[in-house]
């Protein structure tokens, strides 16, 4: 008899975990930048010497910051958002926009995925300047954030078109 809520509660903490992994992956990134940032004053100002690797590992961290947190920490209530168009509505006509915005961007993201994960899989014969280093690996990130779009968008219209909708609103 107890074993569905402990099932419940066992899927429950999985996600917890999964979001914290997530959250704590850009955090991370931003400690790493912080610290290489200082690493390149240092360098500069007290020794004289230019670290150029610097610049080009922070801009990497940099996208890999920016599309892991949209892929995988912000969520969709988080997005900006046209509130002054969308909060006077009433739910049902929320629901609709909602709806109407999932299948767009969802359907836009679905149909550039092809080719956005064609032409990063292309690049593996590009490498960043200075640390010679592929930027298909670099860019991976973006064919990421590429398919959670998707799936969130899929998995939201989903949830929006079930009896619960008004909590996904």
């Amino acid at each position: 008899m107890q074993t569905a809520p402990a099932k419940t509660e066992e899927a429950g903490t999985w996600t917890m975990r999964l979001r914290r992994f997530a959250a704590l992956v850009p955090a991370l990134l931003f400690a790493l930048v912080f610290l290489i940032f200082n690493y390149k004053i240092i360098t500069r100002y007290l020794e004289h010497d230019e670290a150029a690797w610097a610049d080009e590992i922070s801009v990497i961290l940099f996208i890999w910051i920016i599309f892991w947190a949209n892929a995988f920490v912000v969520r969709d209530r988080e997005q900006i958002t046209f509130d002054l168009a969308y909060r006077p509505l009433p739910d049902r006509w929320k629901r609709v926009v909602a709806l109407a915005r999932l299948v767009i961007v969802g359907g836009i993201f679905a149909a550039a995925l092809p080719g956005s994960l064609d032409y990063i899989a292309f690049l593996w014969r590009e490498r960043t300047p200075v640390l010679n280093l592929r930027l298909d690996i670099i860019y991976s990130c973006f064919g990421l954030f590429l398919v959670a779009v998707v799936v969130r968008s899929a998995w939201l219209a989903w949830r929006l078109l079930g009896p619960r909708w008004r909590s996904y609103l």
